[in-house]
């Protein structure tokens, strides 16, 4: 057996030691302003309750001048570090919500304040490993003045009336509710009763309009006052997810314009953020994949680093871990705008969109990554695909939103089994259509804040698989389609006796409102 191989089988173990070694940190500096905050982040994300974007930038060290000094290695390499973690926040800041519909994203003078905004991050962690490389984690905190301009309503009729409460506290614990700077509150008539008018522009300068705690024991006293008026938001309104509506008698007493709303003290208790679990489905992906059922696109990157050339393994480790990371990243991009959203139009092909990508993109979740004695490494990514197209012309045009009572309600979701029709594809935004080709289900019934956090509809490979889906409830109504719409593989159309249910349902619940439907579909 020739010496090579038992080179390559040298350098192999070496990499494993190595990698052993990188998973901990050779000197790490104080955790400083973030505490532990930097432990609860992976590539990084926005904190509503700390109001701050945490994010970690990464750096392979310079290794080509062998003159250079470690220390300076490892400043070059904490520099390229901090640099990487400001491209990621802006990334992430982009994509933030600013107002109820509105995003960073979405406006070109918020974009061009970005790159500015981002240099005003702390740096919270530097950790230093034996190579040379570092990583870099830094908080930026979210204020409304980097985008002020959005805000020019902003103080125009700032609440100043007395009130026996001190301050407001609403429980969204229950709802897919999305945080935003500045959210609204509605009646249930839907007419806005908080907004950024009723907030001094100070207070939206601040960035604390409002404030979020994951749960009622982390609510800061000091910020709602000794009575605080304590309410449960009835639901989300029709348009945004960051829209939630309140009762009557919760309303009347805000209608008093109480002080407090000006101030900035209100709390809105948020509940659990959907995280994405893939670890288990990363080896079913060979190059990129739509997982409809678990709404999620994913990737898997590959990177490779020459063994002639003359660098420590662990600088090679890096290198092979880094370059996957960018393929995936690319990958995912690519797969996104090329989902279908409507049977024909594509992501790349709707206003708006990319913004929403690079978002989703930059916050990628991990599934796996793998190293390989010949100098390659794969990583898999996922991001989510919800709300990629939740934003188009008609979306919610006819959704409203009703309060219920839930005992009342015998059918608690559909499920459209569409396993008979094979030409029916997968689409962010599929239709139900009657006899007559009216649209009975679409985006112009589902309400734009249900679709943005939920997706239209639900997707499951069996009618067993889809009963046990929390999207529908306990008691499913069941339609099967007469055919797919010959000119749009998207449009499932539905027999007269379906069509009249689906009439009568949308007037009488908010299950299609709130696109409680499963479609049972080959995946």
């Amino acid at each position: 057996m020739d010496t090579g191989y038992f080179r390559k089988i040298a350098i192999f173990l070496s990499l494993l030691m190595v990698w052993g070694i990188l998973a901990r940190p050779h000197r790490v500096m104080s955790s400083g302003p973030c505490g532990e905050l930097t432990n609860q982040i992976g590539h990084g994300g926005i904190l509503w309750t700390e109001k701050a974007i945490i994010v970690q930038g990464t750096a392979v060290p310079d290794v080509s001048d062998p003159n250079q000094s470690l220390h300076i290695i490892k400043e070059k390499a904490k520099r390229a570090a901090t640099i990487d973690a400001y491209r990621k926040a802006a990334g992430i800041l982009a994509g933030i919500r600013l107002t109820s519909d509105s995003l960073a994203g979405d406006h070109p003078s918020v974009i061009s304040k970005i790159n500015a905004y981002v240099r005003k991050a702390t740096i919270c962690k530097s950790k230093f490993y034996a190579d040379g490389g570092v990583d870099v984690v830094v908080r930026l905190p979210i204020t409304g003045a980097f985008a002020m301009d959005q805000f020019r309503n902003a103080g125009t009729d700032p609440a100043m009336g007395t009130s026996m409460f001190t301050g407001l506290i609403v429980d969204a614990s229950h709802l897919v509710f999305a945080p935003a700077l500045v959210p609204r509150l509605l009646r249930t008539d839907g007419t806005v009763i908080f907004s950024a008018a009723k907030v001094r522009t100070e207070v939206v300068l601040q960035g604390t309009a409002v404030h979020y705690v994951g749960n009622s024991a982390a609510i800061d006293n000091d910020i709602v006052g000794i009575n605080p008026l304590k309410i449960k938001a009835l639901g989300m309104g029709a348009v945004s997810p960051s829209d939630l509506i309140i009762d009557a008698k919760a309303a009347s007493i805000l209608d008093g314009s109480p002080e407090f709303m000006s101030s900035g003290r209100i709390v809105i208790i948020t509940g659990k953020r959907r995280k994405i679990v893939c670890k288990d489905i990363a080896d079913t992906v060979q190059d990129t994949k739509i997982d409809w059922k678990h709404r999620i696109i994913l990737a898997r990157g590959n990177g490779r680093t020459n063994f002639q050339r003359e660098l420590d393994n662990s600088v090679r480790m890096r290198m092979m871990e880094q370059a996957a990371d960018v393929d995936a990243q690319r990958k995912l991009l690519m797969t996104a705008l090329q989902i279908k959203i409507d049977g024909k139009t594509t992501v790349e092909d709707s206003q708006g969109s990319v913004a929403k990508i690079n978002g989703a993109i930059v916050n990628a979740v991990r599934c796996e990554a793998k190293f390989f004695r010949d100098g390659s490494s794969e990583v898999v990514l996922a991001a989510p695909i919800d709300g990629l197209a939740a934003s188009g012309k008609g979306m919610g045009k006819t959704g409203q939103v009703r309060i219920v009572n839930e005992t009342d309600i015998k059918t608690t979701g559909l499920i459209i089994d569409a396993t008979g029709h094979r030409t029916f594809v997968p689409v962010l935004e599929p239709m139900l259509v009657g006899p007559d080709g009216t649209v009975l289900y679409g985006t112009s019934v589902i309400t734009r804040s249900w679709a943005n956090q939920y997706g239209v509809a639900g997707y499951r490979s069996s009618l067993k698989e889809a009963k046990t889906d929390q999207r529908i409830g306990v008691n499913p109504y069941i339609i099967t389609p007469t055919q797919v719409d010959e000119d749009n593989p998207a449009r499932l159309m539905v027999g007269p006796a379906d069509a009249a249910f689906l009439i009568e349902l949308n007037v009488t619940s908010d299950l299609l409102s709130q696109g409680r439907i499963v479609i049972v579909t080959a995946l």
